[in-house]
């Protein structure tokens, strides 16, 4: 798979660097300056931040981030995906040719349809743990984008809690299918 990954590196790379040469070189827009006037007493920061970032941006380059930005949540799927099938099928399948399997609904079985391999849910104290940190993490970071978001509304602060707070439900949710979903494989006979 190391391979494969580093292909698919690769190809990206070679399409997004000349892209972002091309961006770099040609005109900027033009921007122009806002005044954010706020009185001296106030706490509103709407323009406060704790992350040097540039002031301006040509449309190409926030193009080119927008495709980084994307191909990283496609790399975090799939490596959240593959960390599910590594974990949660982990040791040998059970098959319902040596009895009635566990927690399995009866819909799932029936005329043109069986069960070719079934994986238990773990449901171990490793689970547990995981999922309560996952879990007190989205809460707390949904505290703070709360609190942000009604008080001093630093834009970058907000976009960092909103970040923490999608990666901490995501954890949340593959940790939870992980260890405590069963995982089934069903071959089914079509007509096609």
């Amino acid at each position: 798979m190391r391979r494969e990954t580093a292909i698919v590196l690769l190809l990206i790379a070679a399409v997004l660097l000349p892209m972002w040469g091309v961006a770099s070189v040609s005109g900027h827009n033009s921007f122009e300056t806002i005044a954010v006037q706020q009185p001296e007493n106030s706490t509103l920061a709407p323009t406060g931040h704790f992350i040097n970032s540039p002031t301006e941006i040509s449309v190409q380059m926030a193009g080119i981030l927008s495709w980084l930005g994307l191909f990283a949540i496609m790399g975090f799927v799939g490596w959240q995906a593959r960390f599910i099938n590594r974990v949660g099928r982990r040791g040998e399948p059970l098959s319902g040719e040596e009895g009635p399997l566990p927690d399995v609904p009866s819909f799932v079985e029936s005329e043109y349809r069986s069960i070719v391999a079934y994986w238990p849910a773990r449901a171990d104290l490793k689970g547990v743990w995981l999922v309560g940190l996952f879990a007190f993490l989205s809460v707390l970071f949904a505290a703070l984008l709360g609190a942000e978001a009604f008080s001093q509304s630093r834009l970058q602060f907000l976009g960092v809690y909103t970040a923490l707070l999608c990666f901490s439900l995501a954890e949340l949710v593959t940790c939870y299918t992980t260890y405590f979903i069963p995982s089934i494989e069903v071959a089914e006979e079509r007509d096609h």
